[in-house]
């Protein structure tokens, strides 16, 4: 630890020196403007200042009160030196803010504990001014000690239990004590788990559900060192990325929706299906799934007769339809200009299927009865069931296509359950 000390060149410095210095590194000096540029120069590197108290005195206490005018340094405790026990008259000093008054000769000991004590309250002091800044941005930073248990945290926010309780502080509990969101809290305590075994800082985002309201926070950890390397807690930085993940989200989305249906795209839809396929082909009892292949009938001539804006209000209201018949449970896709697909999970039977195609086409006519467009609106539908008619998408779209085939070859408006004996033929 390193000491300014600021005294006139006598027995008495000396006499200070001899004392200190098994215990601190010394720098000397006896002008208080020479003092006072070491410490702007250095200022870090200065853990307390000594000044004579007759030398202060005699100059109006101007080091002591550039000192403390100045927010830089408002961790460095400066301490009063006397050359005799002090008396009344020198308690002064602590008007003009000296941290302390030591007076030489004395216990070795017993002066170099003054001075640790007076570096620690000056850092109290500092850490709570500090804090109190801190409160003012509005990422929220908390430190943590090895147990994983709070130090402190610059705001309360609302996922914590009892936060808003009169007197509540975070001091000394766990995630797992304050916390609504246990499996966030573990996540939390294992990752700490591992800052203090590696001494490695780690970084990621978590979403929080609260109240149905969706927000996404960003994580920052790093580990504390104490003198020895060892790992001696965590700080960490808590950043609200809502806007952001969302915007992400948002952004994903709309590379994988169709922007006229709002039903996935032909990729997302046929990677989707693919992947539901293989996990259901991995179990040991699969449940039975179906595959719709979906086409609108007529449609060519409704964008020929009543053009193309017509055409893409049918194809919207078909998406809206295919939505709300199947409620968002299954995976529902535009998978081309007139063509839809739905792969429903754990169908039940084939009867299901049945009864959900039928609901689907007469929903379609019925929304569009009335309408000049009323005969040329229609849906032909195929379908195939996992895994009777295939264990792969493709095998089961084959079976579907088929099923189509053959609704549309005998006059579409209508569905088919793939049974094995349609013929083959050529997609376009």
């Amino acid at each position: 630890m390193n000491i300014l000390l600021v005294v006139p060149k006598d027995d008495m410095a000396d006499e200070l020196i001899s004392l200190l210095s098994e215990d601190f590194n010394i720098i000397r000096t006896d002008n208080e403007e020479e003092a006072f540029d070491f410490l702007s120069d250095g200022v870090s590197k200065i853990e307390a200042v000594l000044q004579d108290l007759p030398l202060a005195r005699n100059n109006g206490f101007s080091l002591i009160k550039r000192v403390n005018s100045d927010p830089i340094f408002a961790a460095l405790p400066v301490i009063a030196v006397s050359e005799t026990t002090p008396e009344e008259r020198d308690l002064d000093c602590f008007d003009e803010g000296f941290s302390d008054i030591i007076s030489p000769p004395g216990l070795r000991r017993q002066i170099v504990k003054r001075i640790h004590n007076a570096v620690r309250a000056k850092d109290s002091l500092s850490f709570s001014e500090i804090e109190k800044m801190l409160k003012e941005l509005p990422s929220n930073i908390y430190l943590k000690d090895r147990e994983g248990k709070y130090v402190f945290a610059t705001h309360y926010w609302h996922h914590l239990n009892n936060a808003s309780e009169p007197g509540w502080t975070i001091r000394g509990k766990t995630d797992l004590e304050i916390r609504k969101d246990k499996e966030n809290a573990r996540k939390a305590m294992e990752s700490d788990k591992r800052i203090i075994e590696t001494g490695v800082g780690t970084g990621y985002v978590i979403e929080e559900n609260d109240d149905g309201v969706r927000e996404f926070l960003q994580l920052i950890k790093r580990p504390l060192f104490d003198e020895d390397g060892s790992v001696k807690g965590i700080i960490a930085l808590i950043n609200d990325v809502t806007e952001i993940e969302l915007l992400k989200i948002e952004l994903e989305e709309r590379t994988k929706t169709d922007p006229l249906t709002h039903l996935l795209n032909k990729t997302a839809t046929q990677e989707l299906i693919s992947m539901m396929v293989k996990n259901y082909r991995g179990r040991g009892r699969p449940k039975r799934c179906a595959l719709m292949m979906i086409d609108a009938d007529k449609f060519k001539l409704v964008n020929d007769l009543f053009g193309h804006a017509v055409g893409d209000h049918v194809l919207a209201m078909i998406g809206h339809i295919i939505r709300q018949t199947f409620k968002g449970m299954d995976v529902e896709g535009r998978v081309g200009g007139d063509e839809f697909m739905v792969y429903l999970r754990d169908i039940g039977s084939a009867e299901n299927a049945e009864a959900l195609a039928g609901t689907l086409i007469n929903s379609v006519k019925e929304h569009f009865k009335g309408e000049e467009i009323e005969g040329y609106v229609s849906l032909s539908v195929g379908i195939s069931l996992f895994p009777d008619h295939g264990k792969s998408f493709e095998e089961l779209y084959i079976a579907a296509d088929r099923a189509l085939y053959t609704v549309k070859k005998n006059g579409r408006d209508g569905f088919r359950i793939f049974d094995g004996s349609e013929k083959e033929h050529k997609t376009q």
